[in-house]
């Protein structure tokens, strides 16, 4: 008797840490007939979870992933009144070529954009590996493709109201970016030897998340003084254990699926809490939002001193923007963040 009675208490505890753990639910909803949505990652996670509540609004959702054939398979799966307006469109945020492409066939395809969602993103844990453009994929990835992506698509934006959601992270909170290290983010061989000699290579990940904020700031400065219709935020979607930290280390991978997996589930939320507040985000009018904010559980959370510092954002900031413009004429007209 006594060892059921723990049990239950157990299973309550357990419950409650759980409820706790996965945050509150979007509470916003409405009808985005007509509104048209990418959704980079999309094909998985969080991505997949939020592209699926916003088709069953009525909105017209782009895949904007890389593999063709996974992406393809899941928005066929899809019950056919969601299924009809997904639409898969590739994207390869490691390549700029691809990124190009991708731009050219929105804009051909799509008179505007009212929602821009960031979402995808790699691990620490994964393969890092230089890129064709000569970054680091993890870096190009998770912010520098974010960035190109993000400016290309600017003046497609619906001129009454529309949004970038940009996903960063908690662990930004981590980062160790100092000044002067903007002299790594166009320098192939100096951002390797800068990784390579980490004895946290996780810290990069962070680092990365750290200056998806200082863009979204960028971005808050740039849309009020030339695209007012435009809100730019970012958010930390949770902890939430997705395939994005699955190791690729076998033993690690063992003791990730097997043991760590299954203790730290009641402490990260589920994949529907963790597309909550993409879609508060989403829903949201404009109006109600905070451009440049950083958002958790729905609610803007308050900037830790890194996040705050405006000369060490703009130092890494425009190092960015001088080399995109150095690369693409279109962006000449872009200012330096100040």
């Amino acid at each position: 008797m006594n060892a059921i009675f723990i049990l239950i208490i157990i299973i309550i505890i357990g419950f409650l840490i759980k409820r706790w753990s996965n945050g509150p639910l979007n509470p916003i909803k409405k009808d985005l007939t007509g509104k048209i949505i990418i959704i980079t990652g999309s094909s998985d996670g969080i991505g997949l979870e939020a592209a699926k509540d916003l088709l069953r609004s009525n909105a017209k959702v782009i895949f904007a992933c890389r593999n063709k054939n996974k992406t393809e398979g899941i928005i066929n799966t899809l019950p056919e009144n969601l299924r009809k307006n997904a639409i898969f469109e590739q994207l390869d945020l490691s390549s700029f070529k691809s990124i190009e492409n991708f731009v050219k066939e929105i804009k051909s395809k799509y008179e505007k954009i009212d929602i821009l969602i960031n979402n995808a993103g790699l691990s620490s844990w994964g393969d890092v590996y230089k890129t064709e453009d000569g970054y680091l994929n993890i870096y190009q990835v998770n912010y520098l493709g974010n960035v190109l992506l993000t400016l290309l698509l600017l003046e497609h934006f619906n001129k009454k109201e529309s949004k970038i959601i940009n996903l960063s992270s908690m662990l930004y909170k981590n980062a160790e970016v100092v000044y002067g290290d903007s002299k790594y983010l166009n320098n192939y061989d100096l951002m390797n030897k800068y990784y390579s000699q980490m004895k946290k290579k996780e810290i990069f990940y962070s680092n990365t998340k750290l200056l998806v904020i200082y863009f979204t700031k960028y971005l808050a400065q740039l849309t009020e003084e030339k695209y007012p219709y435009i809100k730019a935020v970012c958010l930390h979607p949770g902890v939430i254990l997705t395939k994005i930290f699955t190791p690729k280390n076998l033993i690690k991978k063992v003791l990730y699926n097997y043991l760590i997996r299954n203790i730290f589930c009641l402490f990260t939320k589920d994949i529907t809490h963790g597309a909550q507040t993409t879609l508060f985000l989403s829903y949201s009018d404009n109006k109600d939002l905070v451009s440049g904010a950083y958002y958790n559980n729905l609610k803007v959370e308050k900037y830790i001193p890194i996040a705050k510092d405006e000369k060490l954002k703009n130092e890494m900031i425009n190092e960015t923007i001088i080399n995109l413009k150095s690369k693409y004429k279109e962006l000449e007209y872009l200012p330096l963040s100040k």
